[in-house]
């Protein structure tokens, strides 16, 4: 029985003899739609007792109920993945030939997108006047909105507002088992589909973590055989639109990123031409004792050597009052490695989520550190 996630449907309403008008009242107070047929129960609501019964993960309530009070990106990519996962097992509208694919595929495969929305001055095209790309096109949505379930058929094209379904014939070899009995595009593949549907850092952030997801599990063999299926569904892909696209994601990715943030700043300093990128670096002192391990490190015009570090405001959440200013206050560690890497003769330059989606101030931070860009 797969887990639905606070879900009913309009089927089930009716089996239990719940008025449409019902649903319709409950829509303003305690429930909402998230695809055809298909709602979630928001809160808990003695007004409409009807649907409580469909409550049947409490801890999603939790984390709906602490969003409105406390956002969080982490917590609302969670709360948008579970709410993908809730349509795509109850979703009942799939053609015999559909094959789940593009997003919809990623939440199962638990690939990252590049985590809810650019800053909104940012432009939303794929490509600049000099044609090249630099935005992403592929999000979750914000909880709550509308969720179009994304599907590969050999023969159907259809978009509406709850479905898109694009036209592609897939072989075996790119398809995974079934998902709640229809089949699903296998990780690879996703990660190239990605790129082909969307910008190549959309690609690059999904190929990027299925490296590093195969080098946890299997080590370098491991990262290496996931680069090769890749590779092998770039071939399948050959002459389609947007494969070149997703060449240059797998090109790009290293598998040495640890977070979306990280694959995108490798992407806009390859973007800026930067070169000898190297990433997750352990730097030692002169009694060979280990200060850290940076994200970036480059070489500065000037020779002189440049970490970069992509910071988060998840793991500094909570820390910035006075009475958290001990050892154990993440920014009081942080200053600590960065006055060692500056005692050492590094340059530092810290950069934030807003930072990587505007690329003159990127540009400019860089450049301030001497790195030609």
């Amino acid at each position: 029985m797969p887990h639905m996630y606070n879900v009913i449907t309009a089927r089930e309403c009716a089996s239990a003899g719940i008025p449409r008008a019902t649903v319709d009242a409950a829509r303003s107070c305690c429930l909402t739609r998230l695809s055809r047929g298909i709602f979630t129960v928001t809160r808990r609501c003695g007004r409409h007792e009807d649907f409580q019964t469909a409550i049947d993960d409490p801890t999603v309530l939790d984390l709906r109920s602490s969003l409105a009070q406390k956002k969080s990106i982490a917590d609302s990519e969670q709360l948008r993945r579970l709410e993908h996962l809730s349509v795509l097992d109850a979703y009942r509208f799939y053609k015999p030939d559909d094959v789940i694919g593009g997003t919809s595929a990623a939440i199962i495969h638990g690939i990252p997108l590049s985590r809810g929305f650019p800053p909104q001055r940012t432009r939303r095209t794929r490509t600049d006047a000099a044609g090249r790309e630099y935005d992403a096109r592929l999000t979750l949505g914000a909880p709550g909105s509308p969720v179009r379930v994304e599907v590969w058929n050999v023969r159907r094209t259809y978009t509406s507002r709850w479905v898109v379904r694009r036209q592609a014939e897939l072989g075996d070899t790119q398809r995974t088992p079934r998902w709640q009995g229809v089949p699903v595009t296998t990780a690879p593949r996703t990660a190239i589909d990605l790129a082909r549907i969307g910008t190549t850092l959309d690609g690059l952030v999904a190929c990027d973590w299925l490296l590093a997801d195969a080098a946890g599990r299997h080590g370098h063999d491991g990262r290496q055989r996931m680069r090769e299926r890749m590779a092998e569904a770039i071939n399948d892909c050959s002459g389609l639109r947007g494969v070149n696209r997703a060449r240059a994601a797998l090109d790009s990715a290293t598998g040495s990123s640890e977070s979306v943030s990280e694959s995108i700043a490798l992407h806009r300093m390859n973007e800026l031409g930067i070169e000898d990128i190297r990433q997750q670096i352990v730097i030692r002192d002169s009694e060979d004792s280990v200060i850290g391990r940076v994200d970036f490190l480059v070489v500065a015009a000037d020779s002189t050597p440049v970490v970069i570090e992509v910071d988060g405001a998840i793991k500094y959440s909570g820390y910035h009052s006075v009475g958290t200013a001990g050892a154990d206050n993440p920014l009081f560690r942080e200053k600590k490695r960065e006055d060692a890497l500056r005692r050492m003769g590094y340059r530092v330059v810290r950069l934030v989520w807003a930072d990587l989606w505007d690329v003159s101030r990127l540009r400019m931070l860089l450049r301030e550190a001497h790195i030609a860009c």
